[in-house]
């Protein structure tokens, strides 16, 4: 009925190596997505003399695809909820927005940097639902 103490112990420690590896493919597809975001956006803003909201939300549709096939394929290695996942990059884009729109009223910062900072204080919250929710083992899609 109870294994061993020896595979609960190591149960747990293959537990969390498995959640370290989630957190390191993450942090790629994230550095691969946020990227693509962001040179995205640093070239509507050259070539197209667009606002920083344009450009942002530009980078973010392109960025979107790389992040959704990256965590699908790469970070949880399955289908996931695709409905959920939209909700959740929909989630983060939007907090994205208002730290966006925080940094440039409020004339701390313009430009690509206020997009590369309101770009970098999301990932947690996103990897929160990823994991959590959109590719949760309960009621799982193949």
């Amino acid at each position: 009925m109870f294994a061993p103490r020896e595979q609960q112990i190591w149960r747990t420690s293959s537990y969390w190596l498995d959640e370290i590896a989630k957190l390191l493919r993450f942090g790629i597809v994230g550095i691969s997505a946020t990227l693509t975001h962001l040179l995205t956006a640093g070239m509507v803003l050259k070539y197209c003399y667009s606002s920083v909201f344009f450009a942002n939300i530009t980078a973010f549709v392109i960025a979107f695809q790389v992040s959704f096939v990256g965590h699908r394929y790469v970070t949880f290695k399955k289908k996931g909820h695709t409905d959920r996942f939209i909700v959740a990059a929909g989630l983060g884009f939007i907090f994205n927005n208002v730290i966006l729109a925080g940094l440039v009223f409020s004339g701390l910062l313009n430009g690509l940097l206020a997009i590369f900072v309101s770009t970098l204080c999301v990932p947690i919250i996103v990897y929160a639902l990823l994991r959590f929710w959109v590719f949760s083992n309960e009621n799982q899609q193949s």
